[in-house]
Order: C-alpha cells, then sequence, then structure tokens
C-alpha cells in the first residue's frame, strides 16, 4: 500500500466527525507512529480535524482495563493543540467535572460502588471522569506490547464501546505479525467486526525519508540521498541518524563541504549497520572493509553474505575505512563523537583532498584489474605502478598494502620495494604515519617489506623524542598517546626519572609529575608504575616538606608519607625500603629489599 493512499486515508479519518475505528498495521521502527503524529499535526495545522478532543495512549505496560481507560482519562487534549503534553491543570479540570457528577449522583455511584466493586472515591472520580470520553478522538498504540494481564479481546471491546457508546474515532496502531499466537486468533475473529478501515503502513526508502527529513539545506540533501542510497526505510533509524548528523557537523565545523560529504555518508552507513544489524553489514564489517583488500586470495573462502557487503558498499562508494570514518563507527556506537577524535580524523582526509586527484589514477588501475578482461597483463601492472607513485602523500597504508601485494603477486617485486621506500619517505613526516593507530589492515595479510619499514620509522621516531619536551607537552595540553609515549618513559630507570622531575623542580614539576603518573596508570604501564612510584618515593625521602608536597598532589600514598620522618632513623632505614643512592647508581636504577645486597 503506497504511502499516499495511507496519508489520503488518515486525513479523511482526522476531518470526519463521524465514530469509526481505523487500523494501522507496520514492522516496528517503519514509522506508524511517527508518521500518525505528523499527519495529525497537518491536520491540525489546516483546521482539518472534526472532532474537539484527542487522546494518545501507549498501551506497552499496561495490565487492565482500568489503567486503560485512566489513562485516556489523564492524556486527553484539544485539537487545536494536538502537540500539547496532557498536564495536572487538564486532569485536574475534567475530575472536578467528575466531581461535581458524583455530588449529584451520589445514591447511583453508592449502588455502582456495590456492584461493579469500586476501590474507593479516587477510583470513582476516574470511572465518572471516563464517562465524559465522548466525541473524541483516541489512540490506541502498541497494542502487542500490552501487558501480559490486558487481553487483546478487552481492548477491541473498549475500541468497540468508545465508537458505538461515546460517538468516538479509534485509532489502533501496531505491529500485526508480532502479536502472540492467543492474541492474533482473537484479533483474526474480532478485526472484521471492530475495524472500519485497516491499512498496512509499508513506506518505501524514498516515502520514509520524505516524511522523515524535512530540511533543504546542503547537510539534510547529503543525508537524504545516503539513506536512499542504503534504501533504508525504517523511520526510528533515520530520525537517530539525523539526530547524529546535527552533532557530527558540529563537530566538523570549518572543514571543507567534501570532508563534511564524507563524514555524513560514513554516518549513514554505520547507523545502518548499528540500529539495524539484523539488516546491514557489522560494524566490525565496515572497520575492516577496504575495496583493494581480500583480492589476493585466502585460505578459505570468503562466506556469501560478506560477498554480499562488500558488493553493497563498493556500489554504495564506500572505498575504505580512513580515520575520520574510524572515529564515526566509534561515535555511533557509543552514542556521542569526541570531538578531538573526528577533527584529528578529518585533518588527515583533508590533508589527502588537497591533491584534487585523491587516489583516482590509484583507482583507476583497479578499475582496470576489475572491469576490463581484456587489458594486457602489463598494462594492468604499469598503471597501478603509476597510480601508486602519483599518490604516494595520500594513499592509506592499508591502501598501499594492496597496492603492493598486487604487484608482487604478478611478479614486479623489485618495483614493489622501490615504492615502499617512496612512501615511507614521502610521509615520514606526516603526523602519526608511523602510529600503529593509522594501519587499518585488520584481518588482511600484510607486506613484511611494509610492516618493516613502518616498525622501522615508528621506532627511530620514539628515539628522537625528548622525554623532558614530551612531559611538558603532556602537561600542557592535558592529554597524551600511550601507544607512543608508555614506552618513551618505560625505557628511563628510576635514577633516570629522578633526574628528569629534578631538572624541572620549579613550576613546571606539578604537572609534568601528576601526568607522568596518569601516564603510568594506563592499561600496559604496569612496569613504569612501579618506576614511578620509586622515583616519588626517593623524592620523598629527602624531607617531610617534599612528602607532603607529593602527598598533596595524590602521588605518594598516605601511609607511605606517614612512615617517612624528616631525617630517617637508622632502625626505620633498617625496617623500610632501603634508598641508598650508591647502589642505585650502581644497579643502574633498581631498588632492593632491605636486610641484603643484590643477588647478581
Amino acid at each position: 500500500m503506497t504511502i499516499a493512499i495511507v496519508e489520503a486515508e488518515i486525513a479523511r479519518f482526522l476531518a470526519s466527525r463521524d465514530e469509526e475505528v481505523l487500523c494501522i498495521s507496520g514492522d516496528w521502527g517503519i514509522g506508524k507512529t511517527y508518521a500518525w503524529k505528523e499527519y495529525l499535526k497537518a491536520a491540525e495545522r489546516s483546521g482539518a480535524i472534526g472532532l474537539e478532543r484527542y487522546a494518545y495512549v501507549s498501551l506497552f505496560g499496561l495490565n487492565s482495563l482500568g489503567d486503560l481507560r485512566n489513562a485516556i482519562t489523564e492524556n486527553t487534549v484539544v485539537t487545536r493543540d494536538a502537540e500539547a503534553v496532557p498536564d495536572v491543570a487538564g486532569l485536574r479540570k475534567r475530575l472536578r467535572k467528575a466531581e461535581k457528577w458524583i455530588r449529584k449522583s451520589r445514591p447511583l455511584i453508592e449502588i455502582a460502588s456495590a456492584s461493579f466493586r469500586i476501590k474507593d472515591a479516587g477510583d470513582a472520580l476516574y470511572r465518572a471522569a471516563f464517562l465524559g470520553v465522548r466525541s473524541q478522538i483516541v489512540c490506541f498504540d502498541d497494542l502487542e506490547r500490552a501487558g501480559e494481564t490486558l487481553k487483546m479481546r478487552d481492548i477491541l471491546g473498549l475500541a468497540s464501546l468508545l465508537r458505538e457508546e461515546r460517538k468516538c474515532k479509534v485509532v489502533l496502531l501496531l505491529n500485526k505479525e508480532r502479536v502472540d499466537e492467543a492474541a492474533q486468533k482473537v484479533l483474526q475473529q474480532q478485526l472484521e467486526k471492530v475495524v472500519d478501515t485497516f491499512l498496512v503502513f509499508n513506506p518505501t526508502s524514498a516515502e520514509a525519508i520524505s516524511i522523515t527529513i524535512k530540511g533543504t539545506d546542503p547537510v539534510s540533501a547529503t543525508l537524504a540521498r545516503s539513506l536512499l542510497s542504503l534504501r533504508i526505510r525504517n523511520i526510528r533509524v533515520i530520525k537517530k541518524v539525523e539526530r547524529l548528523t546535527g552533532q557530527l557537523v558540529a563537530a566538523l565545523d570549518g572543514f571543507d563541504q567534501r570532508v563534511i560529504d564524507q563524514a555524513i555518508s560514513t554516518l549513514a552507513l554505520a547507523g545502518w549497520s548499528f540500529f539495524q544489524p539484523d539488516d546491514a553489514p557489522s560494524t566490525e564489517f565496515l572497520r575492516s572493509f577496504n575495496q583493494f583488500s581480500g583480492l589476493m586470495g585466502k585460505k578459505d573462502a570468503e562466506p556469501s553474505i560478506q560477498a554480499t557487503w562488500r558488493t553493497v558498499l563498493r556500489d554504495y562508494g564506500y572505498g575504505s575505512t580512513d580515520e575520520l570514518d574510524a572515529a564515526i563507527i566509534a561515535g555511533v556506537q557509543t552514542g556521542y563523537f569526541v570531538d578531538t577524535e573526528v577533527r584529528a580524523g578529518a585533518e588527515i582526509v583533508s590533508r589527502r583532498l588537497q591533491d584534487q586527484g585523491k587516489d583516482s589514477s590509484f583507482s583507476e588501475a583497479w578499475s582496470l584489474y576489475h572491469r576490463k578482461f581484456n587489458v594486457p597483463d602489463d598494462v594492468v601492472l604499469d598503471a597501478m605502478e603509476k597510480g601508486i607513485e602519483e599518490n604516494l602523500s595520500s594513499l592509506t597504508p592499508a591502501n598501499m598494502n594492496a597496492g603492493v601485494r598486487f604487484l608482487r603477486r604478478y611478479g614486479r617485486d623489485i618495483r614493489a620495494s622501490e615504492l615502499i621506500k617512496q612512501y615511507i619517505d614521502e610521509n615520514a613526516h606526516t603526523p602519526n604515519f608511523f602510529s600503529r593507530q593509522n594501519r587499518l589492515f585488520f584481518d588482511d595479510p600484510v607486506d613484511p617489506q611494509l610492516l618493516s619499514r613502518l616498525e622501522q620509522g615508528r621506532t627511530a621516531l620514539l628515539g628522537a623524542r625528548d622525554p623532558a619536551t614530551v612531559l611538558k607537552n603532556m602537561a600542557t595540553n592535558k592529554d597524551f598517546d600511550p601507544e607512543r609515549d608508555l614506552p618513551l618513559f618505560s625505557a628511563l630507570t628510576i635514577a633516570q626519572l629522578v633526574q628528569l622531575l629534578d631538572d624541572h623542580a620549579g613550576e613546571e614539576i606539578k604537572g609534568m609529575a601528576e601526568w607522568l603518573a596518569r601516564l603510568a596508570r594506563q592499561p600496559g604501564g604496569e612496569a613504569l608504575l612501579k618506576k614511578v612510584e620509586a622515583a616519588f618515593a626517593i623524592m620523598a625521602a629527602r624531607s617531610r616538606m617534599r612528602a607532603d608536597r607529593l602527598r598533596s598532589w595524590s602521588l605518594l600514598p598516605a601511609e607511605q608519607v606517614e612512615s617517612t620522618p624528616a631525617k630517617p632513623s637508622r632502625r626505620r632505614r633498617r625496617s623500610a625500603w632501603r634508598i641508598d643512592l650508591r647502589r642505585l647508581h650502581r644497579n643502574g636504577g633498581a631498588l632492593s629489599r632491605s636486610g641484603g645486597r643484590k643477588k647478581r
């Protein structure tokens, strides 16, 4: 059933004053409730609603007819303000009317209380207020999720009563396919008797997007195109992605429109993957995807579903997961974006985009391989060499890996090795190029020479860094990189750590010491933490005042401070850690327990 038919039928239903029951069925998340409310708002704005009052009630968790009747009473609003949230003032007004009616009909109420087991005055008041539910629109939502003790027969019976006895218009929203077996049987038996009009809400992707995304700005247009390309028609998913789009675009303020367009395209894909895991490729598959990977063959054949998703992503134009894509996928999974991570990824993508060709010749080489069967092998290989050489500064390590493995497979080992050297030389000064987080190889085999050169570059970069400068930057920027910083400081001895802090014992020491301790507490920093604690102990042993300062900075345990006098006695030196600077120097910074010389 097309959305136009559903929309026209709902408009007719709302405009009419005649009592009737309308049932709308559709899959979960397809947007029944959202569409109903949107059409109701449109009718309210145009003055095309026949009745003056309206109540929306979700049956999710309601366990009795009494609960349902009370919910109708509590949620009734006037249709000229159908977007209003039901409030206490409106409920009080209805209950006051009911109270006046009760006072006038006290003898009748007493009889009814005995006959219908009305519990108390409040129960009687609500029942009396429900008597005022007449000539209004009532929407029952989530019928399939009503509590176990609220039966489908009772719900349909109340809908029938409201139509026949109270002259109401009732709309039922449900997922007919998800109703349990017992309720399904009742529904089949009673649907024809109770429901006047039955509609199936099953919009196409274009229809769902048109209902949900109202903006005409470039961001909305890009998002709509991306969602349509993926054929997403679940309105709940579309709304979630739209909300995240606002956060993402705000984080990317100031970047080139091409970067923003890529980000929105990736967000639509990641949202589909995360919010509809049964209908989309997994987020892990997205993270590991590279259109040039998996081409050289593996021991195990690729599962057919993965081959299908690979085709879907290639058709979508998703080449591979880069640094910006990875940050967006992580943000979708957590529900928010870390601005620093998103902007760092965007900076890398922006630098690659400065070359207008952006891997064009590299992509063309792969296109020759995939799409033209009659091209000579040498022509394809020459194109691959050219594609790599022209895009050395913009190729990700994963794409470079795919390219050189391709050349080696078809006998061009020497040229592949030469290109690896050029690649490393070209990018040696690019920020984070040698970071292991930049190597999105995942399950693809990695060319040994490429991996070796990347590791050599990383080792050289770590070795060239000055620990004092790094520690100052950590304290100033309030940040660190555990992957790079932990190996740098873990290589220092205890004596070197003490000397490092002593050399900066002025105003800088507090921040430097605090951030050194924070780094040491990161996963994988256990060995460094022991050295740092030993270094702080040496510094604390020099005087009570220095110990108190370290304690005030939360860098020294309280019990250790208490056992550290201004001038340690001979007895305490023997019973505590022995801090012998000469032995410390002799052992290369290693401490030993008191009561004996360190055995060699």
